[in-house]
């Protein structure tokens, strides 16, 4: 007699971990009306001996239950507390025997999303610290499939998947397996084990291409008529006929690169088949006639690429990223639309087809109890107009899915740490957009009645193979400050209220943490920008308060309306944060019109690079801030001898026909020139003259003052030649000096 076999969840096998504090049920099916039986063991892990009558090992819990007519049953374990001990589980029905063991019982965490929480253990550089041994024994990781394919599957079904096939938990120990696991997953589960001394487990389903599009289930789809509207309105509903007609097109370009490939190799030989090249174009579907190519369908490829059918369907009122354009009413939402398309095989690429990541990856974990969840977006997901309705998605699928549904207790609410987009996913047409982008993702966090947290890599803009190692001890951060620890930070810093004082403004933040510090290597706190009622934006000065306030000021304004910190595409000067390394979040203290204030990094002339992008399509880098181009100069920061900040510029000079000439390097695409200072009327410029000689200095589009015999600080004021506002491509400085060499200090640049 053939005896069914006793099938189990896909996230329950050898070296689980499973959820402390809160019951475990386990659903599985067997033959039909039959018993099974469920025996649990504990046993401690340090070698040492147990009496026989100590209940707390040994068996610790024997369960029996009888399956369904059609095999279904159910286990309920109650709540345990975590313990680095080894539990074993052993179901028997009839003669059918399952058996996991090296089982533990800690926290379970989901990470899903894509950019740097997808970045594998291979790919990334682990910090230098080393590791401690007995906190590695702690980690256990699960990793399905990266693209949601496993052994023998070609494509993602359109019934979701109920189990793995290659899916299992894995150690440290497991050397090859951990090389594909997410860097932040590793990252993360360390910092927190570190901290609490017992398991923790993370289910890594995250993938590099995907959108958030892929995670939400067909389910919620069709529950939620405003998502479901949504989609239709996007094209990117995808029925059953619909799908299928996609996969067979899949099919198609799969063999069309298979045969490509075949072609290669044959030339490679000299072997030309020109027969196999027909075939190919035939494959590809390649218009003959121009009848044909008004037949030949438009593919779906979702969101504006050059060729996409979308390109000319995005609306915005901003569509320039020159700073000329960052004006009042520049903050639309950007809404993307198409054509609704006629024909039901209308092709999606693979990141923009609802519900295909939750059908291959999230629907096989159905039961399983967690402590929270980590999710990170896809660059491209700042296109979504309605993302509020993409996110209320995700988290009622994540709800669907995860156990538990119902807690008593608000301390084993599973909670959602949400990964900010970072400035590198700009988009020079509307390079804003991230920034609002983050601003909405914030304000959806504070309507959620669960825990939440906001981690940001805004101040880490360099290319870094150690980013993603960051961002997960960034996240433990955020989970110990919710979970473990009321100490530490629930989210990175944010502003929570401001003050007004005279002609200051005093800022308060919560997560503070153990307080607030300047980033390693400043002396300056950098960033803020203040206005008044004309609400334009000006750089300001600003200063940590007692570890816990910060109190930002402009001379040049009175009554202060609204400030900004950070709130630039490229916010290379906002680095402050607070003492867990949580860096403060980039705001905006009000959404009213304004004129934002450009970068005028230069004018502070403490630094003499800064981390920007030179051309578009460029990583971030390390740029120069000024330059020669006339004679030959070398420009130096000296921290003695200045009028304000951190340091004044010491140019050493030879000149040209007795001229010298250096300007900031406005040109690099991060400043969005031309740079253009509202409300400004004059250049000033601190000048001081050491070897006391007659100079002359001379300022494009400003004219020319002279430079006096003395050995004391000047100011040296320039009216702006041109009409109308203060606009700058370039801003050349030239000193006309009779020596051959000489020395100058500049020092607060500055516009009133």
């Amino acid at each position: 007699m053939q005896v069914n076999p006793i099938i189990l969840p896909s996230w329950l096998n050898n070296k689980t971990v499973f959820q402390q504090e809160v019951p475990l049920q386990i659903r599985g099916k067997a033959a039909p009306s039959v018993t099974i039986t469920l025996e649990i063991s504990k046993d401690p892990t340090d070698g040492r001996r147990v009496s026989k009558l100590d209940t707390d090992y040994g068996v610790i819990l024997s369960l029996e239950t009888n399956t369904s007519e059609k095999g279904d049953f159910v286990f309920d374990i109650p709540a345990y507390k975590a313990s680095t001990d080894a539990y074993t589980f052993v179901f028997k029905c009839f003669s059918n025997t399952v058996t996991f063991s090296d089982i533990r019982c800690g926290d379970v965490w989901i990470f899903l999303g894509s950019e740097f929480l997808s970045i594998p253990m291979k790919k990334a550089n682990a910090p230098s610290a080393p590791l401690k041994r007995q906190t590695i024994n702690h980690l256990r990781f699960f990793t399905p499939a990266r693209n949601g394919l496993e052994t023998d599957e070609k494509d993602i079904a359109f019934e979701p998947k109920t189990h793995f096939k290659d899916a299992a938990w894995i150690k440290v120990t497991d050397t090859k397996e951990l090389a594909e696991v997410s860097s932040s997953a590793f990252a993360f589960a360390y910092s927190v084990a570190d901290h609490v001394k017992y398991p923790i487990g993370v289910v890594d389903l995250s993938y590099e291409d995907s959108t958030i599009l892929n995670w939400i289930s067909d389910d919620m789809i069709e529950q939620s008529v405003a998502i479901k509207d949504y989609l239709e309105e996007l094209g990117l509903t995808t029925d059953e006929g619909r799908y299928r007609a996609m996969l067979k097109k899949d099919e198609k370009k799969r063999n069309t690169e298979d045969l490509k490939e075949e072609i290669e190799r044959d030339k490679s030989f000299f072997d030309f088949d020109l027969s196999k090249e027909e075939k190919v174009r035939e494959m590809e579907g390649a218009p003959k006639t121009e009848e044909e190519v008004k037949e030949v369908s438009t593919d779906l490829d979702f969101p504006n690429s050059d060729k996409s059918s979308m390109k000319n369907n995005i609306v915005s009122e901003t569509s320039s990223g020159s700073a000329k354009n960052l004006d009042f009413g520049m903050f639309s939402e950007i809404i993307t639309k198409t054509e609704k398309k006629q024909e039901d095989s209308s092709y999606i690429k693979m990141r923009y087809r609802p519900s295909i990541l939750y059908r291959a990856k999230l629907a096989a974990l159905k039961g399983l109890s967690i402590r929270g969840m980590c999710f990170s977006p896809c660059k491209d997901e700042s296109l979504f107009g309605r993302y509020d309705l993409l996110l209320m998605g995700l988290i009622g699928t994540l709800a669907s899915v995860f156990e538990p549904k119902e807690v008593y207790d608000d301390a084993l609410m599973p909670s959602m740490l949400f990964v900010t987009m970072h400035p590198g996913a700009i988009d020079y047409d509307f390079p804003y957009k991230v920034i609002e982008f983050n601003e909405n993702l914030t304000a959806f966090t504070r309507k959620l009645n669960m825990p939440c947290g906001l981690i940001s890599l805004h101040d880490l803009l360099l290319p870094d193979k150690t980013k993603s190692f960051t961002l997960g001890v960034r996240l433990a951060v955020s989970a110990l400050g919710i979970h473990v620890t009321p100490k530490m930070p629930k989210s990175c810093p944010e502003c929570s209220g401001v003050e007004r004082a005279g002609n200051k403004l005093i800022l308060q933040f919560d997560n503070l943490g153990d307080g607030l510090r300047l980033a390693e290597g400043e002396t300056e706190l950098r960033g803020f920008a203040i206005c008044g009622e004309d609400r334009i934006f000006y750089p300001a000065n600003a200063r940590i308060l007692h570890g816990v306030r910060v109190m930002v000021w402009s001379d040049e304004i009175a009554e202060p309306t609204s400030v900004t910190y950070g709130f630039s595409p490229f916010p290379h000067d906002a680095t402050f944060k607070n003492l867990s390394d949580l860096p403060v979040m980039p705001f905006r203290f009000d959404r009213e019109p304004a004129f934002y204030a450009p970068d005028l990094y230069f004018t502070s002339c403490d630094k003499l690079e800064f981390t920007g992008i030179a051309k578009e399509g460029d990583d971030f880098e390390r740029l120069k801030v000024f330059k020669t181009f006339k004679g030959n100069g070398v420009i130096t920061a000296d921290e003695m001898n200045k009028t304000e900040g951190a340091a004044s510029l010491h140019i050493r000079y030879e000149t040209e026909n007795s001229l010298y000439g250096f300007e900031p390097v406005l040109s690099y695409v991060s400043l969005m020139a031309p740079l253009e200072i509202k409300g400004k009327k004059r250049l000033l410029v601190d000048v001081f003259n050491p070897d006391t000689r007659k100079k002359i200095l001379k300022i494009e589009d400003f004219g020319e003052g002279e430079i006096r015999q003395q050995l004391v600080w000047q100011t040296l004021v320039f009216p702006y030649k041109k009409e109308g506002t203060i606009s700058l491509e370039s801003l050349k400085f030239r000193i006309e000096d009779s020596a051959r060499n000489g020395e100058i200090y500049i020092d607060n640049i500055r516009f009133e």
